[in-house]
């Protein structure tokens, strides 16, 4: 009968081990795939002049779904009639951008001075956190740039043409998978943009776990009351402050979980509410039992 169980206990260990490994495998492929992101591409009616152009490099460093706001960086890189030096324009330029902290949405780059932009933001205009944490957000953005008239400038395409773009898109934010799709109006002179924010796999896998052990948790507690119930006996105090830890432990499990928003989210409805119902229901029948059966000892 030993080497029955032992036989059992080995396979048990094996399919968690495989599973385990499984799980690591998909993980890793997976993280492979959302640092791929998608290729810019320029529309084909309107080629990039062969005179010069600006590399607008733009990095995802914060999403916040709870302010409804995702927050870049952006690079500039200055090519042929443009440049002047690295990042210096050899013209006064205007960038339009909706950032929601752009006032007026316009920014100008002076002649000569290093092109520096603030952390810029923007709204997330699609989305639902209350999906946590299978939400998904997504932010328009839109990004031209723009010649100024110079005293002393006579080159016609500084002061006719819009300037070519070259756009480039990276985001490595910590619990989110981050991509971009061009849209039907994006082109070599106008970036326009979805960017899309998603909670990352690892993520996800947490909230499902911290799901499963309240479950579990609960039921345990639950199915402990109704035998010391049925039994007829005097609970032991353990029980009681058992169970009162875990009623209260539950809020801390469930603030755990990265990224999570505050309490009515889906992965709420799907099990904390609920089991936190089941715990108090479990410590009502144990405390009652304890009160009905416990007699004081006699002196």
């Amino acid at each position: 009968m030993q080497i029955v169980n032992n036989n059992h206990l080995k396979k048990i260990l094996v399919l968690i081990c495989s599973t385990v490994i499984f799980l690591a495998i998909i993980l890793s492929i997976y993280s492979h795939n959302a640092n791929a992101q998608e290729p810019y591409k320029s529309s084909p009616e309107i080629p990039v002049t062969p005179k010069g152009l600006v590399e607008v490099k733009m990095t995802v460093i914060g999403v916040d779904p709870v302010k409804n706001q995702l927050e870049t960086r952006l690079q500039f890189e200055l090519k042929g009639i443009y440049k002047k030096g690295p990042t210096y324009p050899a013209q006064d330029l205007l960038m339009t951008v909706n950032g929601a902290n752009v006032e007026d949405s316009e920014i100008t780059f002076k002649e000569g001075k290093p092109m520096i932009v603030p952390a810029l933001k923007f709204n997330l205009i699609e989305g639902n956190i209350n999906n946590y944490p299978f939400d998904t957000h997504i932010a328009k953005v839109a990004i031209s740039l723009d010649p100024l008239a110079s005293i002393g400038k006579k080159f016609a395409p500084f002061q006719v043409n819009p300037v070519p773009l070259k756009f480039k898109f990276n985001a490595d934010v910590p619990g989110f998978d981050i991509s971009y799709k061009p849209l039907e109006e994006n082109s070599s002179i106008f970036i326009y943009i979805d960017v899309s924010a998603t909670r990352s796999l690892p993520v996800k896998f947490f909230a499902l776990v911290i799901i499963v052990i309240m479950w579990v948790l609960s039921i345990m507690a639950l199915l402990l009351a109704l035998k010391v119930m049925k039994s007829g006996k005097l609970p032991e105090v353990g029980m009681l402050s058992w169970t009162g830890v875990m009623l209260f432990a539950f809020p801390a499990i469930r603030n755990a979980q990265p990224g999570v928003p505050p309490v009515g989210t889906a992965s709420d409805f799907l099990s904390f509410f609920w089991t936190e119902i089941i715990v108090v229901v479990a410590l009502v029948i144990i405390g009652s039992c304890w009160l009905k059966r416990y007699h004081p000892p006699v002196e």
